[in-house]
């Protein structure tokens, strides 16, 4: 009976902490908004409203296709966006455009907006400062921090010595998302790399720029969120963006909002930076984070993902025979399985999350495309979304 009220008891404690919530939920779903604290933020008192441009004869083909590939998908939204007309339309049975979405990983796109206004005011310098300068308690943790400037941490090249992907209820991961008191994870942050040597996607570099943010400017990220990009976006609704334990912002993701204000993002760096003639981040930041030449040998700038436009070959010889056939210059590299590739210049570029969710533009076609949805296997969205993208004329 005591080993009952014992194990009862700890049971009980755990679902109230952290380690506790990740193991009785595990795995993150849709629905997470609902499981933590959050904090609105507020829709523009002037909206903006993309215009309804289906059906449309032109893309009845596009319309086909997408309609018979999503079957079978989990997709709950799927909007295709060009010269602000919505083209293409798809929802769920169970979702309508004023369904809120989560954004996962999508939030760090954001994120990465902010700090690029930061600088753009002159509330950060530069890109090129140091880290300690706005966080001086991680120069202690390594030496290492005396090198490490806010740029590794926007091109998640920080070299920090932090697992990504854990199933274990106790990781780092795990307790970020589930709510854990987030400064006090950051302020015990390690490396295990030199700053600038190595790419790793790691969810805590955007946490890290959220905090020198709110240093930089004295402000809470998601009152900067709300007047510096969702209100002058003209957000048609409010959003809500999830809480940790103490109240900080989990900024790496857990923006709960609809597809047509997620577009927006989108449809400001496909104008340069500027919304309805105001220049809301600069064109040199825009400019900087898109440029096709960096994206395509970096894979990722400023918390936005190039798309990737891989050529594969059996061996080095045929790859080279390519380059030279179509004239071009880039670095042949080995793959995993034995094949050889290069990457080819890309121009298009996303916001990326968990299970598929993109907000995709494509600078050359002057599209804009959001799918949101569930965790699936029948299709590689990421790649499905580009194709798409690269396909509208």
């Amino acid at each position: 009976m005591r080993k009952l009220f014992f194990l009862t008891s700890v049971l009980l404690l755990l679902v109230a902490c952290v380690p506790l919530r990740s193991v009785k939920y595990l795995i993150p779903d849709l629905g997470d908004s609902a499981k933590f604290e959050n904090v609105a933020i507020q829709k523009a008192n002037v909206p903006f409203y993309f215009k309804n441009g289906f059906p449309n004869t032109v893309y009845s083909s596009l319309k086909i296709h997408l309609d018979t590939s999503l079957i079978g998908t989990k997709t709950n939204v799927f909007l295709v966006i060009k010269n602000d007309s919505i083209i293409y339309q798809y929802l769920s049975e169970k979702t309508s455009l004023a369904t809120r979405q989560p954004s996962f990983s999508m939030a760090k796109s954001f994120v990465g907006t902010l700090v690029g206004i930061s600088v753009d005011r002159g509330e950060i310098k530069s890109t090129g400062e140091l880290v300690i300068k706005y966080l001086p308690e991680l120069a202690k943790n390594d030496e290492r921090f005396s090198r490490l400037t806010i740029q590794h941490v926007l091109d998640m090249r920080s070299g920090f010595d932090f697992k990504e992907r854990s199933f274990s209820p106790f990781s780092k991961i795990t307790r970020s998302y589930y709510g854990a008191d987030l400064k006090k994870i950051v302020a015990k942050l390690k490396m295990k790399n030199e700053p600038g040597k190595v790419f790793e996607y790691q969810s805590i570099n955007t946490q890290v720029l959220a905090f020198i943010v709110e240093k930089a400017t004295g402000e809470k990220i998601q009152h900067l969120m709300q007047e510096r990009l969702w209100k002058p976006l003209g957000a048609e609704n409010d959003a809500l963006w999830s809480l940790d334990e103490e109240e900080n912002i989990k900024a790496f993701c857990c923006i709960n909002a609809r597809a047509l204000d997620f577009a927006k993002i989108g449809r400001l760096y496909l104008n340069n930076g500027n919304w309805e003639g105001v220049q809301l981040i600069s064109k040199k930041w825009v400019a900087t984070t898109t440029n096709p030449d960096t994206l395509t040998k970096r894979r990722y700038k400023n918390q936005f993902w190039a798309t990737r436009d891989f050529k594969f070959f059996k061996d080095s010889v045929s790859a080279v025979k390519s380059l030279v056939k179509e004239k071009l210059n880039y670095a042949i590299e080995k793959n995993p399985d034995g094949r050889f590739f290069y990457a080819k210049k890309v121009y298009d570029y996303k916001a990326q999350g968990m299970f598929g969710q993109s907000v995709y533009v494509n600078p050359q076609n002057k599209v804009i495309i959001v799918r949101l949805g569930d965790r699936q296997k029948k299709l590689n969205f990421h790649r499905f979304v580009q194709e798409v993208g690269r396909g509208v004329k």
